[in-house]
C-alpha cells in the first residue's frame, strides 16, 4: 500500500512552433527502487523513484511538455519488490497496477492545473454539458 507520494521536481514548457493535430502522450517510468526507513513504521518500505512525462505533440514536433520526478513509498511485500527489481528491473504484477493507477491519478490531476497555467488543453478529457 502507498504510504507516501512525493514530487521532487517539476518542469513544464511550451513552444509556439508546432502545428497540426495535437496528440497528448503520457509516459510513466520507474527509475530506481531501494529500501528506506520511515519514522512512522517499524519495518522498512520500498522507495520507488519515478519520472512521469506528459507530452503534447503536433506535426511531429513537441509542442509542450510537463515532467514530474518524485517517489512513492510502498509498505508491504518489500522482499518481493526488491527481488523483482534486482532481477528484471520491474515491479511484481500485484504491485504495478495499483502503483501506476495512483501515479496516473496524482500526476495527471497536477498536470491539469499546470496545463491551464500554460494555456494548454487539459491532458485528460473534460466532461461537456450539452443543451
Amino acid at each position: 500500500m502507498i504510504v507516501g507520494f512525493n514530487i521532487e521536481s517539476l518542469e513544464a514548457s511550451k513552444s509556439g512552433n508546432a502545428s497540426g493535430d495535437l496528440q497528448v502522450q503520457y509516459t510513466p517510468k520507474i527509475e530506481k527502487i531501494e529500501k528506506a526507513s520511515v519514522s512512522a513504521f517499524d519495518e522498512k518500505v520500498a522507495k520507488i523513484e519515478f519520472i512521469f512525462q506528459v507530452n503534447y505533440n503536433a506535426g511531429g514536433k513537441t509542442a509542450a511538455s510537463i515532467n514530474f520526478e518524485g517517489n512513492v513509498l510502498w509498505k508491504g511485500h518489500l522482499d518481493e519488490i526488491m527481488e523483482e527489481w534486482e532481477e528484471n528491473q520491474s515491479l511484481p504484477e500485484k504491485i504495478e497496477a495499483p502503483l501506476m493507477n495512483d501515479l496516473y491519478r496524482k500526476c495527471l490531476s497536477q498536470a491539469v492545473g499546470i496545463a491551464d497555467t500554460l494555456n494548454l488543453l487539459p491532458p485528460i478529457p473534460t466532461p461537456r454539458v450539452d443543451k
